[in-house]
């Protein structure tokens, strides 16, 4: 790995098929220094990691225009740069409209029934036949020649090729026979001409690849979408004045004001005025939520009501919103196994088809009744054209396109293909308790004490250890103490243990704070106080013991509530076939007690941090496919672990990089929501392959013995790849209830 790597992004022109794929991408990784490249047919991107010590911009875009592609766009920033559906499908328009136009006549000069109508003879027909089809193949076939031709200039071959070979091979056979009929007249009989064949073939892939166009465009909106909500300008106070500057200006510190009905434009804290907001746009959720200074804001959402003063903390590639759409690009960008197993079937796929065509042509012609050549020649027509590799490459990467741009609309997001085809594989899912399962704000609910110790006794001394911790326990402690408002001693020689508890010194005698383990570890009698854990834990309370010079003083209960929706998030986890774990570092009674509560078998408690992905791994040498649910920081390295990590974020930490999934709204009902949409996307995924594969296998045969004529073939191979993106844009439809 390099000491520094760089990335850039390319929207490429000339991609057609899965074999462009290929191509582009050989080409790519050919270029000293690169180190990754991956091209996406749905979103014509090319994303490359490269050694900027070995390999320039300049030498990549010299290599896509080798390949015989073209550099429409071109980004080393901060944002990927995005295809434009408007200009393709305004060109494949035009070149549909003006190819129908002329293949009209031919195709119905060529009609036995209609031919008396037209008042010309066979031979005139075919002079008006050429003079119409000629433009439709120079002019409005240019694009498959153009990339034919660069194709064969470095010995490769792709879909252009297939039809450039198919509707030149008629066009050249029709222009023969009607300036020299007798050369192959059988019996006296002019030759049929197949003009039609030439012009409806064009016609037919300029309407697909038009429709296609239209397609992928609808494809792509959940991601222009997002990049369309931040605002282009910001006001930002400098000098005690308001000045409206671009985005891209603001800078970590400034002082901005939104006014009602405006945009907040970027992410930030509230300093002045009070208001509610709406952050729908990034959290789905549709209540307003309420500002007032200290409260947190994030770009790209409205503010509705009041005036709002905010300083910025996080500006361009730091905002949440650039973090989201970061993850959706990647996600599409990113190419799943059984994609790149049908991009290697494609790229030998077209040269088996030139030579599949070939031997149809000399069997036809060796074997076939007369005329012989007129059958070889519209039989090898077919076969080129309907083999077309379009399908197969657009199979995946439309319904990943589709399916993480609405994902994203949902509050999911997705890591990318490997992380989908994990997913939808899973069998076991594995929760942390605390603020995964709970709220994360634990609560006290009871104070006990012993001996000649009051409860405020027992709650100063202990909040005076929680004082120096960070656990989350200890907050609960300090909010206690504060709320009853008790005076705190001061504690001497700190020590934390992790997963028991900690220790120090009060006016010169010894304190622990802690589990039961901790106490029996440091020689605490233990023998009540496992009884009084025991009650405590039958009702989901944590215990935390107070010991001072070697004897127990008190008990302080810890409660941390359930969140409402999470049992309700267990039943539907089952109903889709999972087991379901709790994982939790907290006494066994308390887990089990919370595992009860919202209806969890499996229990996994009094599990130090260090050990969590050591459990995770147990269960997978089970077998079992893992997910881990977290909050993303604590339990990094359990969500490493799993086969996939999924992390509940509430805004600021969207782009957690432990996590394959990331749900942006702190809701449990995301999580089977997001099982089912990689299930949905990889059944997709299955059937445009199946499809594809089945289309492939039974038209070449078809087509080959005679039975599919090259027009049809046409319209034929244009529905296949027009299917399968249709049918991927059916998850522009998955809702919540979906399976």
């Amino acid at each position: 790995m390099p000491a520094k790597q760089a990335e850039v992004t390319m929207v490429l022109g000339g991609l057609h098929c899965a074999a462009c794929v290929n191509r582009a991408e050989k080409a790519l990784r050919e270029v000293p220094g690169v180190i990754q490249a991956r091209v996406n047919l749905a979103t014509r991107q090319a994303t490359v990691s490269f050694d900027p010590t070995q390999a320039s911009e300049e030498a990549l875009r010299q290599a896509v225009l080798e390949a015989g592609y073209q550099v429409e766009d071109w980004s080393r920033g901060e944002r990927r740069p995005v295809s434009s559906p408007e200009a393709e499908v305004n060109t494949a328009r035009q070149r549909f409209l003006g190819a129908l136009s002329l293949s009209l006549p031919v195709f119905l000069a060529m009609v036995p029934w209609l031919k008396p109508y037209f008042g010309f003879s066979h031979q005139e027909l075919a002079y008006i036949s050429l003079a119409c089809t000629t433009p439709v193949l120079f002019w409005a076939g240019a694009p498959f020649f153009g990339g034919a031709f660069r194709a064969l200039r470095h010995g490769a071959a792709t879909m252009d090729t297939l039809v450039a070979l198919g509707a030149s091979a008629a066009y050249a056979y029709s222009t023969w026979v009607t300036f020299y009929p007798k050369t192959v007249a059988v019996a006296g009989k002019h030759p049929d001409v197949y003009f039609d064949t030439t012009a409806m073939i064009i016609t037919f892939i300029l309407l697909g690849r038009w429709l296609e166009a239209r397609s992928r465009g609808q494809a792509s909106q959940a991601l222009r979408r997002l990049l369309a909500l931040a605002p282009p300008t910001a006001r930002v106070r400098r000098d005690g004045q308001e000045v409206e500057e671009p985005l891209e200006r603001v800078k970590v510190g400034d002082l901005l004001a939104v006014r009602p009905g405006e945009k907040v434009p970027v992410d930030g804290v509230v300093v002045e005025g009070t208001s509610s907001v709406d952050e729908s746009m990034l959290t789905g959720e549709s209540m307003p939520v309420a500002k007032e200074p200290g409260a947190e804001v994030w770009g790209a959402t409205l503010n509705q009501r009041g005036f709002l003063v905010f300083r910025a903390t996080r500006v361009g590639k730091d905002m949440v919103l650039s973090q989201i759409i970061r993850l959706v690009e990647e996600a599409q960008a990113a190419k799943a196994p059984i994609e790149r197993m049908a991009d290697r079937v494609a790229g030998v796929f077209v040269p088996v088809v030139i030579v599949l065509a070939a031997l149809t042509f000399l069997a036809w012609l060796a074997w076939g009744p007369a005329p012989a050549l007129t059958k070889a020649l519209v039989s090898t027509v077919a076969v080129l054209i309907i083999a077309c590799p379009c399908a197969l490459g657009l199979a995946t990467p439309t319904a990943v396109m589709v399916g993480s741009g609405r994902g994203a609309e949902l509050g999911i997001l997705m890591r990318g293909g490997e992380a989908l085809e994990r997913a939808y594989r899973l069998t076991t899912v594995v929760f942390d308790k605390t603020g995964t399962l709970t709220r994360g704000r634990p609560r006290v609910t009871d104070v006990q004490a012993w001996g000649a110790w009051t409860p405020e006794q027992v709650l100063s001394w202990a909040a005076s250890l929680e004082a120096k911790s960070e656990h989350p326990l200890a907050e609960a402690v300090a909010r206690e103490a504060a709320a009853r408002q008790v005076t705190l001693p001061e504690a001497v020689d700190f020590q934390a243990v992790p997963g028991l508890g900690v220790k120090a010194r009060i006016d010169g005698r010894t304190v622990l704070l802690g589990n039961l383990a901790y106490m029996a570890r440091e020689g605490v009698t233990t023998g009540d106080l496992e009884v009084v854990q025991q009650s405590l834990a039958t009702v989901g309370k944590t215990s935390i013991f107070l010991a001072v010079d070697g004897l127990s003083r008190g008990v302080i209960a810890v409660a941390d509530d359930l969140k409402p929706d999470a049992a309700a998030m267990v039943s539907a986890l089952r109903l889709l076939g999972m087991k379901i774990h709790l994982l939790s570092g907290d006494q066994r009674q308390a887990v089990e007690a919370v595992a009860a509560q919202v209806g969890i078998r499996g229990v996994m408690a009094e599990v130090l941090p260090g050990d969590k992905a050591r459990a995770v791994a147990q269960l997978q040498q089970q077998g079992e496919v893992v997910a881990m649910v977290g909050d993303g920081i604590n339990d990094a390295p359990a969500l490493a672990q799993a086969d996939v990590g999924i992390a509940l974020g509430t805004g600021a930490d969207v782009a957690l990089e432990a996590a394959d999934l990331t749900l942006i709204r702190d809701e449990l009902k995301l999580i089977p929501q997001a099982i089912r949409l990689a299930r949905q996307m990889m059944r997709i995924i299955r059937q445009n392959l199946f499809w594809a594969f089945c289309y492939n296998t039974l038209a070449i045969p078809a087509a080959a013995a005679g039975f599919l004529s090259p027009a049809l073939a046409a319209a034929a191979m244009a529905l296949s790849s027009l299917s399968v993106v249709t049918n991927s844009l059916r998850l522009r439809r998955f809702a919540r209830g979906d399976r």
